[in-house]
């Protein structure tokens, strides 16, 4: 892998999208802090891509403790002199609430009755709104700073169509999918704000749509055809990354058209 001298913080990074994601930048060049709550799992994203001949960091860290985030950020200053790319990725509709994940559709559904409105906890549901939002909100908080300070950095956040006006979800994602719309919306308007002071900096967000985790595994061919690939996220990534004139955008990744765009056509 060749260098490109610059550094992508990639929260979520020990499985599915996250790990796509620091594998692709990491093809790209870029060196990648993987970072998220499972030591194992995210020193294993790290080996695999210095197997490879890539560079890369772990580091153990809960988005939704500030603690954590800038002991995160501060370990990749440490180690490659500044943060060029922050990947918004950690969260999930049971995150902060369950571990470890669902081992099948069936069991996600059942454990998904739990957090529907009218049951749930106060605390569960604000333990999801945190990872899912204030992750995104505590890992921003951290890193615009010095990307400020730089005038240049790319931030992308990973949100949901769940977040989407009139989309389908599963019964007990009223944390989640609230959470996923204020990430939409905060990309949209920190993005309008860094614009009206004048600086480089960008902020976008992707909605990957239907992709594959683990459990899917256990679906018949037929069903698991219907979801995407993690790393099939790679042509919008890099498009973002690529072009200086995008900003302010929440991208669907099947269609590469913008949430607005996708309304106005009615592909809701």
């Amino acid at each position: 892998m060749h260098s490109n001298g610059l550094c992508a913080l990639v929260t979520g990074a020990s499985m599915g999208i996250g790990k796509a994601i620091a594998f692709i930048l990491a093809e790209q060049g870029y060196a990648v802090v993987c970072a998220a709550r499972t030591t194992a799992k995210v020193e294993d994203t790290a080996a695999q891509i210095k197997e490879k001949g890539g560079r890369a960091i772990a580091v153990t860290a809960d988005v939704a403790r500030i603690n954590d985030v800038q002991r995160m950020v501060d370990e990749a200053i440490r180690a490659f002199g500044t943060i060029n790319v922050l990947i918004n990725n950690a969260g999930g509709p049971l995150a902060g609430v369950l571990s470890p994940s669902p081992k099948s559709q069936d069991e996600f559904f059942s454990l998904m009755q739990r957090f529907m409105f009218s049951t749930v906890s106060d605390a569960d549901w604000k333990k999801i709104f945190e990872t899912n939002f204030f992750g995104v909100y505590n890992c921003t908080r951290a890193v615009l700073p010095i990307m400020l300070e730089n005038n240049s950095g790319t931030i992308i956040n990973i949100t949901s169509k769940a977040g989407k006006i009139k989309t389908p979800v599963v019964p007990g994602m009223s944390a989640y999918a609230t959470a996923k719309a204020a990430v939409a919306r905060f990309t949209e308007v920190l993005a309008f704000e860094l614009s009206c002071m004048g600086s480089a900096v960008r902020i976008n967000a992707i909605s990957p749509g239907m992709v594959a985790v683990s459990y899917h595994e256990n679906l018949p061919p037929e069903e698991r055809a219907m979801f995407r690939k993690p790393e099939e996220i790679q042509d919008i990534l890099l498009r973002i990354l690529n072009d200086a004139s995008i900003n302010g955008e929440v991208f669907s990744s099947e269609t590469m058209t913008t949430w607005y765009q996708e309304l106005r056509e009615g592909n809701e």
